[in-house]
């Protein structure tokens, strides 16, 4: 698309860009169905751009996006994750660690410390790291009277704070290319720059910290989590109804898969790479140890990948979403209008919020974040601002923004891994999360007038 129809299409819709984000926050708390209130505010960016011919156009978006590159690949990981995570369960290898953690989460604090520890350790890929810690620490939360609610927010955000400070994960050879791409640094020095960039990461280590803090006990739940606990203390928790103690399984069967996830990622550079191989490897460990016949290894693959299609309809409407808002003019629109107002100490603090905010209401972390570097390091080059800093700054945003999208990708899949709603993560969540967001802002903004 040219600058000459980018401007006209903003000067055309300007702040209106913003009511199809305004019609789905609205509509999900008012339906509780994220993936329906996507589509109606997809529908309503249709009408806006088509008017009463917006049916044909639209459906065009959705060929757009289900013909994708990108849309068959998370179909295909998030299917295939599905899949895993039922033959952890069958084989009994997710109640065998939760048998070990058992024995090590005693009480509510080492419970939560456990869950927060297994989503560091599991640092490769921000998905698997959110399954393996629901999936794994689910009834071990609800022995202690822990909201699942609880589970999701600290699967959530443990996962991609790792991910995004780790140069070898998904998430860090990603902002590696951006980095070069916008010209901060040459490509022979990318992961030199990023690790240079590490401690300008406010927002990922403050969560990390603020999860941790917050499994221990040292910050108090508050908010609608503290009525969640409530909830789960009256025995309201959510139950899967499976007896723990009726099911048996060896740890091993769990743990050696995920390593082995992990292991072909970091070597290859492709989780869905490792996730395939994850599920021959599952056959041939599973199958002689006579957990499962041949046929029901197949069903479980089958129902395993079923169960995320409530997932891939989340993830789908996003996508749809992103697609309109961007015709919208929606990013470019918030961007430029926010370009007059970022004075050189003001900018990385003003970064981390504008990016932040956008990802949000488009549900499209990685997108944002390729279309900020280009946009706003220039500016902090013309500025003379720290390139650095201000690249920390947009980097943060993202893993800041997969976090509070509560129908976005990230959360979606923790709350298919506790079994919760997308809702009820928003309305827990968020005010957590509120705690790293503003000890960000205001790093960014002292950071700004020290060495910006």
């Amino acid at each position: 698309m040219t600058e000459e129809k980018v401007g006209e299409r903003m000067e055309h819709y300007g702040i209106l860009s913003l009511l199809p984000v305004a019609v789905v926050i609205v509509l999900v708390f008012v339906t509780r169905r994220t993936a329906a209130s996507l589509l109606a505010g997809a529908v309503v960016g249709a009408v806006m751009l088509h008017g009463k011919g917006f049916a044909k156009p639209l459906i065009d978006v959705v060929y757009g996006v289900m013909g994708s590159e990108l849309w068959i690949w998370l179909v295909l990981v998030c299917g295939f994750f599905g899949s895993l995570v039922a033959l952890f369960e069958a084989s009994g290898g997710i109640f065998g660690f939760t048998s070990i953690a058992s024995r090590i989460c005693t009480n509510e604090k080492r419970t939560l410390f456990g869950a927060w520890l297994l989503g560091v350790i599991v640092f490769i890929d921000d998905w698997l790291s959110i399954l393996s810690v629901g999936a794994a620490m689910r009834k071990a939360t609800d022995r202690f009277g822990i909201p699942r609610e609880m589970l999701a927010f600290l699967s959530n955000c443990t996962a991609s704070s790792v991910c995004v400070i780790v140069p070898i994960s998904t998430w860090g050879v990603f902002m590696v290319s951006q980095l070069v791409s916008a010209g901060v640094c040459p490509a022979e020095e990318g992961v030199a720059t990023f690790l240079q960039t590490l401690p300008m990461m406010f927002y990922p280590l403050m969560t990390l910290l603020c999860g941790f803090l917050f499994s221990v006990g040292v910050l108090p739940k508050f908010g609608p989590m503290k009525k969640a606990y409530a909830l789960a203390r009256q025995g309201d928790s959510l139950e899967d109804g499976t007896n723990e103690e009726e099911k048996k399984g060896k740890a091993l069967n769990f743990l050696v898969p995920v390593l082995l996830v992990t292991g072909i990622t970091v070597v290859t550079g492709e989780i869905l790479y490792g996730t395939l191989a994850c599920l021959v490897f599952c056959a041939l460990l599973y199958l002689p140890q006579r957990l499962m016949t041949m046929n029901q290894y197949l069903d479980h693959v089958v129902s395993g990948f079923k169960d995320m299609i409530g997932v891939l309809m989340i993830v789908t409407s996003a996508f749809i979403l992103r697609d309109i808002n961007s015709l919208l003019g929606m990013p470019e629109y918030v961007i430029g209008a926010a370009k007059a107002a970022m004075a050189p100490a003001l900018l990385p603090a003003a970064a981390f919020l504008l990016v932040t905010a956008l990802g949000v209401a488009a549900g499209n972390f990685w997108g944002i974040c390729a279309i900020s570097f280009p946009v706003i390091i220039p500016i902090a080059q013309a500025l003379g601002g720290n390139l650095l800093l201000t690249a920390g700054a947009i980097i943060s945003a993202t893993a800041a923004a997969s976090h509070l999208c509560f129908f976005g990708s990230e959360a979606t899949l923790a709350c298919s891994a506790t079994q919760i709603e997308n809702v009820r993560y928003a309305q827990t969540a968020t005010p957590l999360l509120m705690v790293p967001v503003v000890l960000s802002a205001l790093l960014y903004l002292g950071a700004g007038f020290l060495i910006g």
